[in-house]
């Protein structure tokens, strides 16, 4: 192709793409990341021990088996060990870490803890759909394959299902749709009035369920059962599903990059309902490029595959595979840039499914991280797999030779004279001989002392090299540093789901979060404020000890705080939730109605202590309870009983005497460390100052 042509087609912005530009930019795309698949390929296979003449028995065979025939070839998982461990790490640090949004600019400081308190939600209650699956997939690519793409977008569709409907159901939908129908004339205004009452109806099916009705009373319609409204996140195979040029250094830059995906025949037809996708270029698609060759899972460079145990290739028939070109254009007339998609068949020159400007996009809707920022370019990282491989096979080399030389020491070779072989060998079996000493065994190898401190001290290594090492401080480093980038990964995924919310989300969503006693309303409010969203979790806090003693530290803070810097509930919650969160969550209730089922509770006693029966104080809320107690004495009424009645006065003080001693024994604790009462001035405590 033109250089020149080519390159004005990938910078400027046309009426209609160029599709043959496109077709060759993605397949040189393709082919120059070549590098990049046989890394991944090999890290593959290095986590999930294939290798070239891998027997299911787990023993060598063959002229190049060595040291003989049969010998041990068993598996050595050091990668798999510590990367499913990582992940486990990764995935619990962001069920259990802080989400905070910062205000950008000082307007935004007011709602600073409402999207907050929404980004949690839309964490936990699901309303982004599979996003803690998506983010485990993630993890699992980030370590093995050294990146992590994750495509965050908006899905809004109407799930339709057909439903039989009678005349008298339809009348009850829309009277006027079933009167016209019952009149038998003006058919053009019933399609019309069929239109407006089931939006995903076509004409044709809108004029067969007119005769149907007619004729039988009933017919089936397309009723929208499902609404999707909300955030899409999907991780992304980086050596299979998306692509940048590979002389990339910053995803953002570049100036095109290409996500590979399949579809079913029927998803393709839905596009065209929903997504307005060429009809002809979605029948062409179906009619003569369904089926695709699905390899290795999501390593699906044709003809490229690393042996295996089982050939996993396979034909999916009813797969179509479609390409998204996103590209960074220029408008001619006015120099503004713009994102723009363009959905096309990469085997396929005359047309394509869709071409639009991302309209509210300003940089590509995907979120891209490196494992190691040890080069500049994208595709120059390093993988835990790379990393650990020369550990694993030395590993392996130990873990054999030992087999060996068990297999040795069970069974040594055993010596006879020329010609004359035993023809059977095992417990109580009859072996003829000549002579005493004619059969023998051969000597054995020594133990091998030092093969298992080897292992160990491999094993160890890679501990290290991963941060799994509990022993070492910078281990724990190491550790912190791979959750960090996992969890800025996630918290950059949810600032573009919030982003997308801004612009294509509903006017306003209730939500619920713990701390609040009713459900709150989220307004998506002004589309262009800003938020640096922040997930953050320290990995010492997985250690039981090192929580408890952060927890203590932080009560103790409270004995120096005179000027209420420090909310008192805000520490119940955040001390529950480092307990057990899911406990936390079920038994925490909001401030206000904590203060409420208190006064509730204790105006029940007071009921019943004023009936006669005796009651004991409840074991919190000291400080609420002796409040409505003074204010109940108060009364005219009670105080002049309290006077005249020696029982109920009995009562009464033991029931508020229990509430007095519930706070002594709340101050004696105060005054056990500093020996007397602290020091106050009237109300105020000086005590510290």
């Amino acid at each position: 192709m033109d250089s020149d042509s080519t390159s004005e087609a990938l910078t400027y912005k046309e009426k209609e793409p160029d599709i043959n530009t496109l077709r060759y930019a993605y397949d040189q795309t393709v082919t120059e990341l070549e590098a990049y698949f046989d890394l991944c390929r090999t890290s593959y296979d290095d986590r999930r021990n294939w290798w070239a003449g891998k027997s299911r028995d787990h023993r060598k065979h063959g002229a190049d088996a060595f040291p003989w025939e049969g010998a041990a070839d068993m598996e050595a998982h050091t990668i798999d060990e510590r990367i499913t461990r990582l992940v486990a790490l990764f995935m619990s640090s962001l069920n259990r870490a802080n989400i905070r949004a910062f205000p950008v600019e000082s307007s935004d400081i007011a709602r600073s803890k409402l999207v907050s308190g929404f980004l949690k939600w839309m964490v936990s209650s699901g309303y982004i759909p599979r996003f803690k699956k998506e983010m485990e997939l993630g993890a699992n690519y980030l370590l093995e394959r050294g990146l992590l793409v994750t495509y965050v977008g908006w899905l809004r569709e109407d799930r339709s299902y057909l439903q039989l409907l009678d005349i008298n159901q339809i009348a009850e939908i829309n009277p006027e749709v079933s009167n016209a129908i019952l009149e038998g004339d003006k058919d053009d205004l019933v399609i019309d009035l069929l239109m407006i009452s089931f939006p995903t109806i076509s004409k044709s099916r809108a004029k067969k369920a007119i005769k149907e009705l007619r004729k039988k009373g009933e017919t089936e319609l397309p009723i929208v059962r499902r609404q999707v409204n909300a955030p899409e996140v999907k991780t992304l195979a980086p050596d299979g599903d998306f692509f940048f040029p590979p002389y990339v250094t910053d995803p953002q830059r570049a100036p095109y990059c290409f996500w590979r995906t399949y579809y079913t025949a029927q998803e393709l037809l839905n596009k065209v309902q929903t997504d307005g996708w060429d009809e002809d270029f979605v029948e062409e698609m179906i009619d003569k490029y369904r089926g695709v060759n699905i390899d290795s899972i999501e390593r699906e460079q044709e003809g490229r595959r690393s042996t295996s145990l089982t050939d996993n290739a396979y034909e999916a028939n009813e797969l179509i595979e479609i390409v998204y070109s996103y590209q960074r254009l220029i408008d001619r007339e006015d120099g503004s840039e713009g994102i723009y998609c363009t959905v096309f068949h990469k085997e396929y020159s005359e047309g394509y499914a869709k071409f639009e400007l991302l309209n509210g996009y300003e940089d590509y809707p995907v979120v891209v991280s490196k494992l190691s920022e040890d080069s500049k370019r994208l595709y120059d990282v390093q993988t835990i797999p790379d990393v650990l491989r020369g550990i694993q096979n030395q590993v392996k080399v130990e873990r054999d030779s030992r087999i060996d030389r068990n297999s040795l020491a069970t069974l040594p070779p055993i010596l006879h004279p020329v010609g004359q072989a035993p023809t059977d060998w095992g417990p109580g079996r009859m072996i003829p001989y000549r002579r005493k000493g004619d059969l023998d065994f051969a000597p054995t190898p020594p133990p091998p002392t030092g093969s298992i401190e080897i292992e160990r001290t491999m094993e160890e290594q890679a501990d290290r090299l991963c941060g799994l090492d509990e022993t070492s401080n910078i281990s724990q480093i190491r550790k912190q540093f791979l959750v960090d980038k996992f969890l800025n990964h996630a918290g950059e995924v949810l600032k573009m789901c919030y982003r997308c919310y801004q612009r294509f989300g509903p006017d306003s969503t209730f939500f619920r979060v713990t701390g609040s006693p009713d459900p709150q309303t989220f307004d998506k409010g002004d589309p262009d404020e800003n938020f640096d969203i922040i997930i953050d979790f320290d990995v010492l806090n997985n250690d039981p000890d090192t929580q408890e003693k952060k927890l203590q530290q932080m009560v103790a803070l409270t004995q120096m705080d005179r000027n209420g810097r420090i909310d008192i509930n805000s520490l119940l919650d955040s001390a529950a939730f480092a307990i057990d969160p899911v406990i936390a969550d079920s038994v925490l209730q909001p401030v206000e109605a904590a203060q409420e089922q208190v006064v509730r509770q204790v105006t029940d006693d007071l009921a019943k202590i004023f009936a006669g029966i005796e009651m004991p104080a409840r074991p919190n809320g000291a400080q609420i309870a002796m409040q409505v107690i003074q204010q109940y004495t108060s009364q005219p009424d009670v105080a002049q009983r309290l006077q005249s009645d020696e029982a109920f006065a009995g009562r009464m003080q033991k029931y508020a005497g229990q509430y007095t001693f519930q706070m002594q024994q709340m101050q004696n604790a105060q005054i056990g460390r500093v020996g007397t009462e602290p020091a106050q001035m009237g109300d105020i405590q000086t005590q510290g100052m």
